[in-house]
């Protein structure tokens, strides 16, 4: 009988014990978070820009994060606010935010890399499959420019700048835009005025066959391109030619 009081004794001695031990774990536990998360500890005091940027300024983005992230603890610090305001900025295309404790953020940027304009007041980026909307005043470079009526279809148009272009270089012609309108009719701007009706594509690449058509006939010497205002190639056979009036070929000139 004193063995079995002993045993049970012993055993709640244990089950006190412990039980002590977890309560005293779970109080450091909360106390150790509370201290983490206490605003005037691990305070946001540095901002560290990585990215290879030529269109954004570090010093702009840096300023963005000071505004909303700037004090605040960095260990409780939900970093996606930050996140969605830096990509609202044109010319971002991903955004990551690290934390870099004891005090540090660290933001990797990558820019959108133009590839054409879009239309009359935006860009297209290739790799992103991106149409984006940057001050154009601040960018001159020679891309050819796309238009259609929705941004949706920028991939499409593109796609087929593509293979206009290889196709044109190989006759040592240069395009300047390529536009696809509401009832889905391509046409071609070469780069000396000329422009090129292909109409609408379809399963068996109709759009192709139409401009290497044009593109042998204008080798074998077949008419003068220069002085030609549009080639409509939208037969089955052959192609209509308009030339240009006087006073577009004196403004050519």
């Amino acid at each position: 009988m004193a063995g079995r009081t002993q045993s049970r004794g012993r055993f709640a001695a244990g089950l006190i014990f412990c039980l002590a031990v977890i309560s005293f774990v779970i109080f450091i536990d909360l106390k150790l978070k509370d201290l983490l998360f206490r605003d005037d500890l691990l305070p946001v005091r540095a901002v560290v820009v990585d990215g290879a940027l030529k269109q954004l300024e570090p010093k702009e983005i840096a300023d963005i994060a000071g505004r909303l992230c700037a004090g605040h603890n960095i260990a409780a610090l939900d970093t996606r606010p930050l996140q969605r305001a830096l990509l609202q900025l044109p010319w971002t295309a991903r955004v990551l935010v690290r934390k870099r404790m004891p005090d540090t953020l660290v933001i990797s940027v990558v820019e959108h890399v133009p590839a054409a304009y879009w239309n009359t007041s935006g860009l297209y980026d290739a790799r992103m499959q991106q149409v984006f909307y940057p001050d154009l005043q601040r960018f001159s470079e020679p891309l050819v420019r796309l238009s259609a009526e929705r941004d949706n279809l920028a991939p499409e148009v593109y796609n087929k700048a593509v293979h206009f272009m290889r196709a044109l270089s190989a006759y040592n012609l240069q395009m300047t835009e390529v536009s696809l309108d509401n009832i889905r009719c391509f046409r071609i701007r070469l780069a000396g005025g000329t422009v090129l009706i292909l109409g609408r594509d379809n399963e068996r690449q109709v759009v192709q066959s139409r401009l290497q058509r044009f593109l042998k006939a204008q080798r074998a010497g077949s008419f003068n391109l220069n002085e030609a205002e549009y080639v409509d190639l939208r037969y089955d056979v052959g192609f209509a030619v308009k030339k240009r009036s006087q006073e577009q070929e004196q403004k050519q000139e």
